[in-house]
Parts: structure tokens; sequence; C-alpha cells
């Protein structure tokens, strides 16, 4: 992964190049009288090539690090979901990239991705909220009516998915599945199974970030979810920073703390082996929220299986 120091050095090269070009020009101009000028110019193209040097080493070092977490990440978590179902559900703006990393992963590590789920933001748009509603009240008696909006689709989203113990989806489940897809969520569907586990694929951090109420109602989106899982784990991109994100708020939130996992560096390989870490613990019983930002720890305590 290339990070903040990659683009430092990169941009110092730029500008010292630049100013290489700039010296060695009036230096022709000037000739014998900026002597001083062209002793500058040799100085500031040894320090350009000594910072190629170091971002050519930045890269190499970032690509080993990159190997090293995908080669230890895939022995260590070996086995670790055998025998387990995963639905995989990815927030508006949730990167592509995180959804198929954790797919892989999950089928590295024995599980079985049952489903794939993309939320629509119209969900948690309050000036869509009648059209949401229409979609959904076929289906009032499988959520309570005192409940908001956002868990009302989270109740019939985890309905058609998700079940504490895997097994065939019942006739209920894929009508309510087939009438939110193309409307309020796109439901990929590898098997005819439901899903145990939930793990739910957020957005980076944006600027300016996402409200706070909206991501309110992100967080009972995710807790409805939860209500018809055995474990749900919210997977963050947010290695560059947590502040207006799902991971901040579900640890904030006093309801959804100490029920669901967080992992707030899903975007790094390392990130992707802890969120199956977390998902086997959520399986056993257990929770925690993991990473690098107001994090209980980095990881799960080994073992976790």
């Amino acid at each position: 992964m290339i990070n903040f120091r990659y683009h430092i050095v990169s941009l110092m090269a730029v500008f010292l190049a630049l100013a290489v070009g700039i010296t060695m020009g009036v230096t022709l101009v000037s000739g014998e009288a900026n002597k001083g000028l062209a002793a500058q110019a040799e100085q500031d193209r040894k320090q350009v090539q000594t910072y190629r040097e170091q971002l050519a080493q930045t890269k190499e070092l970032d690509k080993y690090r990159d190997a090293y977490a995908a080669q230890v990440g895939t022995q260590l978590t070996a086995g670790m979901l055998a025998g387990s179902s995963v639905a995989l559900i990815s927030m508006p703006n949730a990167p592509g990239a995180t959804v198929s990393d954790l797919k892989q992963a999950i089928k590295d590590a024995g599980g079985t991705v049952a489903s794939t789920t993309s939320v629509s933001a119209d969900v948690f748009d309050p000036e869509k909220s009648d059209q949401v509603k229409k979609v959904i009240e076929p289906y009032s008696k499988e959520y309570s009516a005192d409940d908001s909006l956002a868990a009302q689709v989270g109740t019939l989203v985890g309905r058609a998915v998700l079940a504490p113990q895997s097994g065939v989806t019942d006739q209920q489940a894929k009508e309510i599945g087939d009438t939110l897809n193309g409307q309020l969520i796109k439901l990929d569907r590898s098997d005819d199974q439901t899903a145990q586990l939930a793990i739910v694929v957020t957005a980076a951090a944006s600027d300016p970030p996402i409200d706070g109420q909206r991501l309110e109602r992100h967080v009972q989106f995710d807790l409805a979810l939860d209500s018809r899982a055995a474990g749900t784990v919210i997977a963050g991109p947010n290695s560059t920073g947590t502040d207006g994100t799902d991971v901040a708020t579900v640890r904030t939130d006093p309801d959804s703390r100490t029920v669901l996992s967080t992992v707030d560096v899903a975007d790094l390989r390392s990130g992707v082996t802890t969120v199956i870490m977390a998902g086997r613990e959520q399986l056993d019983g257990h929770q925690g929220h993991y990473g690098a930002s107001n994090a209980d720890s980095p990881a799960p305590e080994l073992p976790v299986r």
C-alpha cells in the first residue's frame, strides 16, 4: 500500500528537480559568474537522486509488507471459518476492492460466501422515506412499527439472507430478497443457504464527512441485521482516519458498542485478516473493536478458533 511518506518523498523529488532545472538555466545565461549556482545545482541533483532511491526503497518495503501480511494472514486464518457461511453486505460508497478482498479471505478461511448485498443510499435518505416505506410495507409483520425506517429495512435484509443457524433459505426469505432486490438493495445469492455471520463493509472517511444523523441510521440498520445473525462485524476501510465513519459511530453508540465488532483497517491486508478473526470471535459469542484508532487492540487475542 502506498503511504503518506511515499507522497512526501515524491513531491520533494519533483520540487528539487524543478529547482535543478531553473538553476541550470540561470547558469547557462550567466556563465562563469554563476559557478556557485552550478555547484548548488549539482548538489540538488544528487539530492534528487537520493530521494528517488528512497522512494524506490519505500515502494519495495510496501510491497514486502503487503505480501508478508497476505501470506501470514492466509496461514493464520486457515480453517477459522470452516463450516460457517457469511453474508457480505456493502453500505453506500463501500470500496469494491475491500469487498473483493474479504470475499477471498472468507474462502481462504474455509467459509462460504452465501450472499453479497449492496445497500442503496436511498434507505438512509429522509427525502426517499415514502418510497422506502412503500417497498417494505407488504412485509410489515416481519418488523416492529416502533423501529426506525433504517432498522425496519435492516430487519428485512437480515430476514432475507441471515439466520443464527445456517440452513436452506425459506420461501418468505426468498420473496423478501426478491422484492427488495433492484429497489433498495442489489442482492447476489451464491447458493440457497442463509448465512450465520454478517460482515458489513462501510465507506472510507469523506470530506465533507457523512452527517451524524445518517451515521446513526447506518448503526440502526446494522443492529437490526445483527438481530437475525449469529454475529456481525463492521469492516471499515479507515486506515487514514475514522472521524465521521460508521466504525467510529458504532464504537461510541451505547446500543452497538457492546454488541457489534468493528475493524477500522479493512483496507489493509492485515486488516482483512483481522476481520476474519473478529468474525470467528463473534460466532463464538464474543466481540471487540480492533485496528489502529481508538480500538481495544490491534486484533483479537489468539487463539480465536
